[in-house]
């Protein structure tokens, strides 16, 4: 043995030996595998978290203005107003049901 060279010459064929034995010994029949699967799927459906509902919008009337713009009365202007906040929390519940499929925090 000079210098450990034969040792590494007669360690790797055994250790790939031994690799091939537990990896041929470990077999999973395909009903086991199916099973594990659907159980898989049947938690994550019972994990899932639901899709919300969509908001309803207010509507709003936008009115032409003499100088080429656009007016907005204080009723309306309200109603767009609470219709970006219903907006935005829809957008952030959908960003948590994302995060929940992407396996994020």
């Amino acid at each position: 043995m000079r210098n450990g060279k034969n040792l590494h010459k007669l360690l790797i064929p055994i250790l790939l030996l031994a690799l091939t034995i537990s990896l041929s010994s470990c077999k999973t029949t395909s009903k086991e595998y199916l099973a594990s699967i659907q159980d898989w799927a049947e938690a994550m459906n019972a994990l899932a978290p639901p899709l919300p509902a969509a908001p309803e919008m207010e509507p709003v009337q936008f009115e032409d203005h003499h100088d080429g713009g656009l007016w907005l009365s204080y009723n309306d202007y309200r109603a767009l107003e609470r219709n970006i906040i219903a907006l935005k929390e829809y957008s952030k519940r959908l960003e948590v049901i994302i995060w929940f499929y992407r396996g994020e925090k």
